[in-house]
């Protein structure tokens, strides 16, 4: 029993004296898209936005915003070229793609605004 409690003492000292891992902070994401509808701004589930290079090129991806009308790309800093859906019964205020530049440290917003019957 002694031998027991020695073990898990020297276990918990090395424990405590052992310098914490440091987590790196998670990266900023490239871009966010936000689609909203009304004089309001409610959040637009369901949206997608196709994301490609500014250069022009394939799409790099498809994102579709959630219940929070978000939608984010974790892509590198650059600058894309986000081109929007609209959904069936709405129709959008603006341009349907707007070309953002992502820089370290700031995440960009590509906010669409629709009217909606």
């Amino acid at each position: 029993m002694r031998r027991t409690l020695l073990v898990t003492s020297a276990l918990a000292a090395a424990c405590a004296l052992a310098p914490l891992a440091q987590a790196d902070p998670p990266a900023d994401p490239a871009l966010k898209v936000q689609a909203v509808y009304g004089p309001e701004q409610f959040p637009m589930a369901g949206v997608a936005a196709d994301i490609a290079p500014c250069g022009g090129g394939a799409n790099l991806a498809t994102i579709t915003t959630g219940n929070d009308g978000t939608a984010v790309y974790p892509g590198a800093p650059g600058c894309y070229r986000v081109q929007i859906g609209t959904p069936v019964g709405c129709a959008l205020d603006g341009d349907a793609a707007l070309e953002l530049t992502s820089v370290p440290g700031s995440t960009p917003v590509a906010t669409f605004r629709f009217r909606c019957a």
